[in-house]
């Protein structure tokens, strides 16, 4: 069956192969096996320098943590250690970090609780290390033991550490450890510059980023996914797609002592541009082979491209929901998608109506559902209130606590009830687009919530806005449910909140792109899909009230007018919210 497709002249494999033959087989039986062969002799050299360089790096690193360990075990012998004279021994670590500028030398013992640390005074009270596991492993291996990158406990520092074991008579007392700055492995780094275009990566044994020579900022502190898959120990030279997604050929050299690992690579295309003379020369043969392929492969593209193009009218046809017949379009595969795309608009209608009709019936089903749930509340609370005011004589603490509960717990529902009606109503109850002055509408909301504003002392800034085809309501009430965000979740500072637009065109069509920034708590972005969904709260209810649907509803409004929500945070630096909507609607949308 393939073979009579193939040889059938209608069918565009056999208008594709015939393309592919006549422009591809003269050219590439000339120049492939040289370009082959040209590049392998490059890459064999190329794959030398970065083992030379990554392997140089790495012992450089070795190298450095090895005096750190040696100048460490010399300080362990300290007699101040033996007797716990920690004021003694302060005076010495002072003396010792001179060499070791921003680091810090800190002492504590097989639970990990810190004795001394030399970012406080002697005496001052110390947390327990944050690196638990490190402490465990100098007390076990009896041996020096080298960090992962992680936060120093007092002072929130991304810190590496490298610690000794404090032994006397064969036991180990303490465990010494010296926690250093990243900015100490840059150090090394600098000193090696690596060529132009090339990156080097330096990563802990949990394949945490420590530096970065390119866009260091984006990557440092964070876990980088496996490069090369599980190649196994020792040093080697692979092809694999870098951080950014570009191909590129990477060497690694892992420390047998630390676990640590040093990348480095370079992108393919530098290998190229180095070839491209002789390329130059090579298609400049070529381009003459290829003139006769390409305008034969001009004629067998044109007839293929004819009936393709005939199938662009039906598709429209159906985009629109309109009914397509069957035709004609002069090859055996664009019948084949004609028939299957009058097929398809007949199931579109269709399900079409199945979900019109299913939208209505949710409806209906929402309406009587949230009465029948609201009406028992409705009692509840009732009963609740009748027995507050009758009976409250008769009811000790613990019943009056039970009666808050409840009555807080009927609130709760209720509110749960009327946003999740809300939420619902997006798309089954929405309102036509019209034109609209996207800053009244947050005026309007602001002044919504002015009781809000007015009890946490905050202040809502509002620029000038364009005008955009919009639900007026869904639009005022996503612009409420931010503001709501944003004096909810603030600070011990009053908030403040912001609001300023921008246009920009893509795709041919013009959008507003809305900034809401506020100064409350912010949060981590790695949680920023999870804010967005319903339900979904990095709070307890106990510490900030609400359903945790307040952002969803404003997800689903701004994506019912084609545009799209995410924002950027950082945890107690306040959050910025950017939503983009189309300023006018299409007819289809």
């Amino acid at each position: 069956m393939l073979l009579a497709n193939i040889w059938n002249w209608r069918s565009v494999r056999y208008r594709l192969a015939c393309l592919v033959l006549v422009c591809v087989t003269p050219v590439w039986l000339a120049a492939g096996s040289l370009v082959y062969f040209a590049y392998q002799d490059k890459t064999r050299s190329v794959d030398a320098r970065l083992l030379d360089t990554a392997q140089t790096l790495m012992q450089a690193i070795d190298q450095e943590i090895d005096i750190i360990e040696a100048a460490l075990g010399a300080l362990a012998t300290s007699p101040s250690l033996d007797t716990g004279d920690f004021s003694a021994f302060h005076r010495q670590a002072k003396l010792f970090l001179q060499a070791y500028p921003e680091s810090d030398l800190l002492v504590a013992d097989a639970t990990g609780q810190q004795l001394y640390n030399s970012f406080r005074p002697p005496g001052t009270p110390l947390p327990k290390r944050n690196n638990s596991a490190l402490v465990r492993r100098v007390f076990e291996e009896g041996k020096p033991v080298v960090s992962d990158l992680f936060r120093g406990a007092l002072t929130g520092r991304a810190l590496i550490s490298v610690d000794v074991p404090v032994v006397r008579d064969g036991n180990i007392l303490f465990d010494l450890g010296l926690t250093l700055p990243t900015n100490r492995i840059v150090a090394i780094m600098e000193r090696y510059p690596l060529p132009s275009g090339w990156v080097g990566l330096i990563m802990d044994s949990k394949r945490t980023a420590v530096y970065r020579t390119l866009n260091p900022g984006a990557f440092v502190g964070k876990q980088v996914p496996p490069l090369f898959g599980n190649p196994g120990a020792g040093d080697y030279v692979k092809e694999f797609k870098n951080l950014e997604g570009i191909s590129s050929l990477a060497c690694l050299s892992r420390s047998a002592e630390s676990g640590w690992s040093v990348v480095v690579h370079m992108p393919k295309a530098l290998v190229w541009e180095q070839l491209r003379e002789w390329l130059l020369w090579t298609v400049a043969g070529t381009v003459l082979l290829s003139v006769a392929g390409i305008i034969l492969a001009g004629h067998i593209a044109g007839g293929i491209s004819r009936s393709i193009r005939a199938l662009i009218p039906p598709a429209r046809e159906l985009a629109a929901g309109n009914a397509v017949a069957p035709g004609a379009f002069g090859l055996e595969e664009t019948d084949a998608v004609g028939k299957a795309l009058a097929e398809a608009s007949l199931l579109l209608m269709e399900r079409t109506a199945n979900l019109e009709r299913s939208n209505r019936e949710l409806e209906e089903f929402a309406a009587v559902a949230s009465h029948d749930l609201q009406e028992p509340l409705r009692k509840i609370k009732a009963f609740g209130e009748r027995l507050r005011e009758n009976n409250a004589e008769n009811l000790d603490a613990t019943g009056h606590d039970y009666l808050r509960r409840m009555e807080n717990a009927v609130d709760r529902m209720n509110t749960l009830i009327q946003d999740l009606l809300e939420y619902s109503r997006i798309t089954t109850r929405p309102n036509p687009f019209v034109a609209t002055d996207l800053g009244r509408l947050a005026r309007e909301a602001a002044s919504d919530i002015e009781t809000a504003v007015k009890e946490t002392g905050g202040q809502i800034t509002i620029d000038l806005m364009p005008w955009a085809e919009v639900d007026a309501l869904q639009m005022r009430r996503a612009f409420q449910n931010l503001f709501s965000n944003a004096l909810k979740f603030h600070g011990e500072t009053p908030p403040r909140i912001m609001v300023t637009s921008a246009t920009e065109a893509r795709d041919g069509r013009e959008y507003a792109r809305i900034a809401v920034t506020d100064n409350g708590i912010g949060f981590d972005v790695q949680y920023l899909e999870k804010i967005f969904q319903p339900f979904q709260r990095l709070h307890g209810r106990g510490k900030f009230p609400g359903t945790g649907i307040g952002l969803a509803i404003v997800k689903k409004s701004v994506e019912r007018h084609g545009g799209t929500i995410t924002a950027e945070s950082r945890p107690g630096s306040g959050a910025t919210f950017f939503l983009t909507i189309p300023l006018r609607q299409q007819p289809n949308e």
